[in-house]
């Protein structure tokens, strides 16, 4: 099969190489569009800690069901429309226990710790598969991964509904983040972007944004607030700036939300956090509950037209080292899809 390797770091290439080979309680996806995520970018530059190379990268995909083997097969038909969530986790530690499989003690994740999505054919632990719609677009269907790591972070914030919501960082997660917690009664959601492409996407789709660049963005923050602050500040950047924002801006009793990975650790005003009395979370990826949240999400419908605003560009497999090139250099652009 033809798949995209990165084969050390910097180095990623079209290569021939073998199909997957299943073990019981494994299914084998004949690949239809896989997405670049930010941590596909990390893991290529040698800025992932614990990837292995060569590795085929790539963890947002769909595609058709063309072989299955052992437990589990029974609940589905080749040719049937699937996505899977992109790690395999033990199911036997206690985090595995509580339902908490993101945080699996031996988790392996797809695309870095073992061959993920950006080939003709991946294969997934039969468990985390998941039928779609045959009528589904399947572009939209690609964004399932992200979707969930969305639906994970609002759920994990405990958002309420009524409650106000900043969101620090409007790249894909973060306006995704937006998109579910408005679906989830928050009442106001501000998303705080540098990029004034981005923050033109965010408008058109109803939101408010803010410049934190801009000289008045105090001044802005308190307006929309009656100086009261935010109930939940989700902070999606991953930047110093972004987190002394986050502590700044969350009001009494309010709760942060760590989503972006930072490279280096960040001071964080511990004042006001007592003061304030602050509850700071962190979040990685997402449970398997929130990958099926999202799957059910997509299916309803409601925010399609708002998630389908994040598709940007799609290049066929053929071009994909075009593709990690173009979605390496900051543009005007969300998501980029490949399609195989």
């Amino acid at each position: 099969m033809k798949a995209a390797v990165i084969e050390e770091k910097n180095s990623l290439h079209l290569r021939e190489v073998e199909k997957p080979v299943l073990q019981d309680g494994e299914a084998l996806i004949k690949v239809r569009y896989c997405g670049i995520c930010g941590s596909d970018i990390h893991v290529l530059r040698g800025e992932h800690a614990t990837a292995k190379f060569p590795v085929i990268p790539g963890h947002e995909f769909v595609g058709e069901l063309v072989d299955i083997k052992g437990s589990g097969s029974q609940r589905y038909e080749i040719g049937d429309y699937v996505v899977a969530q992109p790690f395999f986790s033990c199911g036997n530690c206690e985090p595995c226990a509580k339902g908490e499989d993101n945080v699996c003690a031996d988790l392996r994740f797809m695309g870095a710790h073992t061959d993920g999505g950006f080939a003709q054919y991946v294969k997934v632990a039969t468990r985390k598969m998941y039928r779609i719609p045959k009528d589904m677009d399947l572009k939209l269907a690609a964004l399932t991964e992200p979707v969930a790591v969305a639906v994970h972070d609002v759920r994990k914030s405990g958002l309420q509904v009524g409650e106000t919501a900043l969101i620090i960082g409007g790249g894909p997660i973060g306006m995704l983040i937006a998109m579910v917690a408005r679906h989830a009664g928050a009442r106001q959601v501000v998303i705080s972007e540098i990029s004034a492409y981005r923050r033109k996407v965010a408008e058109d789709l109803g939101f408010i944004t803010v410049d934190p660049t801009d000289s008045c963005f105090d001044q802005s923050i308190a307006a929309l607030t009656e100086g009261k602050g935010f109930d939940v500040c989700f902070e999606v950047s991953g930047t110093k700036p972004g987190i002394a924002t986050a502590v700044e801006e969350a009001r009494i009793t309010g709760t942060i939300v760590v989503v972006g990975m930072t490279r280096e650790p960040h001071p964080v005003d511990l004042a006001a956090v007592f003061a304030k009395e602050l509850t700071i979370k962190g979040v990685r990826i997402h449970a398997q509950y929130s990958f099926i949240g999202a799957i059910e999400l997509l299916k309803e419908g409601s925010l399609n037209e708002e998630f389908e605003a994040m598709i940007s560009r799609v290049f066929p497999l053929e071009e994909v080292e075009e593709a990690f090139a173009f979605a390496q250099v900051p543009g005007d652009y969300f998501k980029v899809l490949i399609e195989m």
